[in-house]
């Protein structure tokens, strides 16, 4: 189970780091490690990248949780299915 759960984090980095290079529009690759404002986001792509994320994994994602997950891997961590991070109804 954890190394089918490290595979999907995997997956979910992947994805939103070609998220970023998308909307962002860069020519160069994005790491796991990579801040998106520091990348040069703003809060208009910002919402871009919700939306996108949105039309793309039928998820979306609320704005308070982008702005404290701004990192790729923290991001990637808010697009885990509940039943992984073991966050659910309380």
């Amino acid at each position: 189970m954890a190394t089918t759960a490290l595979i999907h984090d995997e997956d979910r980095i992947q994805y939103v780091q070609s998220v970023f290079r998308r909307v962002l529009k860069l020519d160069r690759e994005v790491s796991a490690d990579d801040d998106f404002f520091a990348l040069g986001g703003t809060s208009l792509t910002a919402m871009e990248v919700i939306d996108l994320i949105d039309a793309e994994q039928g998820r979306r994602l609320p704005v308070r949780n982008f702005y404290q997950a701004t990192v790729v891997r923290e991001l990637a961590g808010e697009l885990a299915p509940a039943a992984e991070t073991g966050g659910g109804a309380k």
